[in-house]
């Protein structure tokens, strides 16, 4: 019995060895409890995604009302942003309500912006500054709205560590991507319109540059 004993504690020294081994040559992942990595990527915040996605959103959502406002269209975007203004901004938390309010903003200013731009509206000095301005956080707000989408993504792989922001989560990922398809879209509109006008836009294309337009 003794010497079964010492076999068995042999067989269980190789086994590790191996598994260590094998990890630190291949890159192959440890055994439970044995050799685990110290450098694996913490899984991201689902909170913190969920507020940085109505932060990008609000920003995105604003400078399309500035648009409309230097297209000559202030007196239609009075609602738009009251709503907006009454959001949460920052480290706040976001609620799924929240990013429905964000994203039924997102379609009404694309409808509303899509209408001005068919309009074809000359533009004076103050507007064209004004524009120009919007059109550059316009491309950031929508730049930053397309990084989030693997974070959402990634959080989708793993609903139950989700907790409060399952719905909220579950909702981005339904929403996002027709948000900056649509919002991609829509640049190349209103590089045309607003180059066609005299505005500079040479900052906002350079900004552009990852949104393949």
């Amino acid at each position: 019995m003794k010497n079964h004993h010492i076999i068995k504690l042999a067989l269980a020294s190789t086994v590790i060895a191996f598994s260590t081994a094998a990890d630190a040559q291949f890159g192959m992942p440890s055994l439970p409890g044995i050799g685990g990595s110290k450098n694996s990527a913490p899984a991201e915040d689902p909170a913190a995604v969920v507020a940085n996605v109505r932060n990008s959103m609000s920003l995105f959502v604003n400078a399309k009302i500035g648009l409309i406002e230097a297209m000559g269209g202030s007196d239609q975007v009075a609602a738009q942003k009251q709503l907006l203004e009454g959001l949460k901004k920052g480290d706040a938390a976001a609620s799924k309500e929240d990013l429905e309010t964000i994203v039924s903003l997102d379609k009404a200013t694309n409808e509303m912006l899509a209408k001005k731009t068919a309009e074809n509206a000359q533009l004076d000095a103050k507007s064209k500054a004004a524009a120009g301005k919007a059109m550059l956080q316009y491309v950031s707000g929508l730049v930053s709205s397309k990084k989030v989408i693997n974070s959402i993504s990634g959080l989708t792989k793993n609903p139950m560590a989700l907790g409060s922001n399952l719905g909220a989560v579950t909702y981005l990922a339904k929403e996002m991507p027709t948000v900056v398809s649509s919002g991609a879209s829509t640049t190349s509109t209103l590089f045309k319109y607003l180059g066609a006008n005299g505005v500079d836009i040479s900052e906002a294309k350079k900004a552009a540059s990852d949104l393949g337009v």
